[in-house]
């Protein structure tokens, strides 16, 4: 009798935690972080590609302070033009989670309860216009640089190359930051974008938090 009362307890408990988790990131969505009225000029432009589970910041190679192509050059050595887009995650669910279906529940309970390790995962994209949840964001080239400065923090103090899959278009690099329940591959992206001004949850750990903080 006590052993099924303590298996309803836990029951009961993780339903709550759940809940907690994903009431607290939609209420956050509510009240933003705004964008400071100083810096609204925005004459430059990033993208926000999404899906239900997962976001990204992409990046026009050609309108960047920064050389992509030789902080890069397994990735865009030789490429005159295009986009990269820059994504973080937990580190065994990039590399053995080829499509959100074959994602195991050991992977996932791993990656969301224990301080995983981490890597970026970035793709080249010639065109960009091909995919359908993707979200233009209209930024002052003082937050386009701020953005990119934090991207590149995420390589730590220097880009080390991890794997490549599908071709020299899809790279992973190692990341010193670990992964959790409340640092996800989301909050990642939300925290980049919230900490160069933009308008922003105080916590993102879903796409949906971040897609719809933006204005």
């Amino acid at each position: 009798m006590r052993i099924f009362k303590y298996l309803i307890y836990t029951i009961l408990l993780s339903i709550s935690i759940v809940i907690l988790y994903i009431s607290l990131s939609y209420i956050l969505t509510l009240f933003p972080q705004k964008t400071p009225l100083s810096l609204n000029k925005k004459t430059e432009t990033i993208y926000l590609l999404y899906d239900d589970m997962h976001s990204d910041i992409i990046i026009n190679i050609d309108k960047s302070k920064y050389n992509w192509r030789k902080l890069l050059p397994r990735l865009i050595k030789n490429r005159k033009e295009g986009y990269i887009a820059f994504g973080w995650g937990d580190r065994e669910t990039y590399l053995n989670t080829p499509t959100w279906s074959d994602l195991k529940i050991s992977t996932a309970l791993k990656a969301l309860f224990l301080n995983t390790p981490s890597l970026i995962h970035v793709v080249y994209y010639k065109r960009i216009n091909r995919f359908k949840y993707i979200k233009p964001i209209k930024v002052s080239t003082a937050q386009k640089d701020e953005i990119e400065r934090r991207i590149l923090e995420s390589f730590g103090e220097k880009i080390v190359f991890k794997q490549r899959v599908e071709g020299y278009s899809n790279i992973f690099y190692s990341s010193p930051y670990r992964y959790n329940l409340i640092r996800t591959c989301n909050t990642w992206t939300g925290d980049i974008l919230r900490e160069s001004n933009i308008t922003m949850s105080y916590w993102t750990p879903f796409s949906f938090n971040v897609v719809d903080s933006l204005p």
